[in-house]
């Protein structure tokens, strides 16, 4: 990391923002160019699985609509922003230290908090969905024996990105694949089944308008979400100030290619959309190509969600790590692995807290975990526009397009997209939502008291395992 900006005013109190780490880091950058774009579309993408409760949720028409319109006023903003801030600050922690560099310690915490205990939810569910999967096989499955399924993709995942981001950008080519392949065999097999508009009718009967729209966009937004996710580790990335910002781009359209076409097939095939679930792809598969492509289908979505895993793992676990090493966590994060050049303590943490959320059920808190993200990611928007003005000598590789005018687009239309959606998703989720929020600054007034305090006095050594 090259960049040491000056400290940075903020009021009556100077805070100084440093991008470097305190201490010398044995990362290695050892994720190529091939293996970078699988694990771009992995973390944003990993194939449409999912789609089929929203469509039941909010109907066909609605489905399409917000397809077309989430990737333009959601999906390009958050491309351009990760695109130019991980081009700019292509720093270990990503977009932790983007909003610290541009707010201070204070809103950094924030951003660096939220994404973290958001990661408590989502990539436990992640292992607890494939355990879901193989109740079809055993469906008096005890709780032991589903959680010890979930604990075995946890930490054999855990393992694999302990060994490094190559091993995990080789898997995720395999992964890639192997969830590709299916639809595109669905989509060709499919596309001349199509001979009626199937996106009719717009939203189910008798439900309020609002609430359909506000449930779909933050649906969509999880959909369309992850961009800046690889940003994190940008490090241990061959050439990240210019790598990631290209693959993004790249990825974009096959994102939406992704999502469209086998919902477009889907329903033109299965028009009684009304019944469909979660897993209901198979089942169009195997009306179309026989039980082979429907038990290919199914397998890919066990395979996807081990592959959302992996690479989120890869993400969240770089956050606390960064954290540590500006000493707002306990200093034993920052250990680096001498022989993989990982940070094995801040992986082996993330493992141990994902076990422990993967015994209950906790896929109803979601939504609340969609407002803690959101949270963060309009800081990351915020610290965009405040570094293009007061950091204009950073080298962008990438720089969002249209001027001015594109910059403050990009910023206002993801924001007030966001904000409608969750202030637009009921009393008990507002509620719910900033509870979880208002667990930053607490967190922040605790680690600040007990953590930073206690070692900022304390020489600065390089903490290797």
């Amino acid at each position: 990391m090259n960049f040491e900006p000056p400290p940075i005013s903020h009021g009556p109190v100077a805070t100084t923002i440093s991008i470097t780490p305190p201490v010398p880091l044995a990362l290695k950058r050892s994720l190529g160019w091939k293996s970078l774009l699988c694990v771009v579309y992995v973390t944003v993408c990993s194939g449409p699985f999912g789609l089929e409760e929203m469509v039941t949720a909010i109907g066909p028409g609605m489905t399409f609509l917000l397809l077309v319109l989430i990737p333009v006023f959601w999906g390009l903003p958050l491309l351009f922003m990760s695109a130019e801030l991980s081009s700019a600050l292509p720093v270990e922690g990503g977009l932790y230290r983007w909003v610290k560099t541009a707010f201070g310690d204070f809103w950094g915490f924030q951003a660096g908090w939220w994404w973290w205990i958001s990661s408590f939810l989502d990539c436990a569910i992640y292992a607890v969905l494939v355990a879901d999967y193989f109740k079809f096989f055993d469906p008096a499955m005890s709780e032991a024996a589903h959680w010890g399924i979930a604990l075995a993709v946890i930490w054999f995942f855990t393992l694999m990105n302990i060994r490094g981001v190559a091993v995990v950008g080789t898997s995720s080519i395999f992964f890639v694949l192997f969830m590709t392949l299916p639809f595109i065999a669905m989509i060709l097999l499919g596309a001349p089944e199509i001979s009626h508009n199937p996106f009719a009718p717009l939203a189910p009967e008798g439900q309020d308008f609002t609430s359909i729209l506000s449930t779909g966009l933050l649906m969509g937004i999880w959909f369309i979400s992850g961009f800046e996710g690889i940003g994190t580790a940008a490090e241990e990335i061959k050439n990240s100030e210019s790598t990631i910002a290209r693959a993004l781009i790249l990825i974009f359209p096959l994102v939406l290619a992704s999502y469209g076409l086998p919902i477009l097939v889907s329903l033109a095939i299965d028009a009684n959309w009304q019944s469909w679930e979660a897993g209901h792809f198979a089942r169009i598969a195997e009306k179309i190509g026989g039980p082979f492509l429907g038990s290919w289908v199914s397998m890919a979505g066990v395979i996807a969600n081990m592959a959302l895993f992996s690479t989120w793992l890869l993400s969240y676990s770089r956050i606390p790590f960064a954290m540590a090493h500006d000493g707002y966590l306990p200093k034993a994060i920052t250990r680096i692995s001498p022989k993989y050049g990982t940070p094995v303590t801040a992986i082996l943490l993330s493992g141990v807290i994902y076990s422990i959320f993967a015994w209950g059920d906790f896929k109803n808190l979601v939504i609340i975990d969609i407002w803690v993200i959101l949270c963060a990611m309009f800081l990351e928007f915020f610290a965009l526009a405040k570094l293009r003005a007061s950091r204009p000598e950073l080298p962008r590789y990438f720089r969002v397009p249209g001027g001015k005018i594109g910059l403050w687009l990009t910023v206002i239309s993801p924001v007030a997209v966001g904000l409608f959606a969750m202030f637009a998703s009921g009393w008990n989720v507002i509620i719910a939502g900033s509870i979880a929020v208002a667990t930053g600054p607490v967190a922040f007034w605790l680690c600040r008291k007990f953590v930073k305090l206690r070692y900022q006095n304390m020489p600065s050594r390089n903490e290797t395992a």
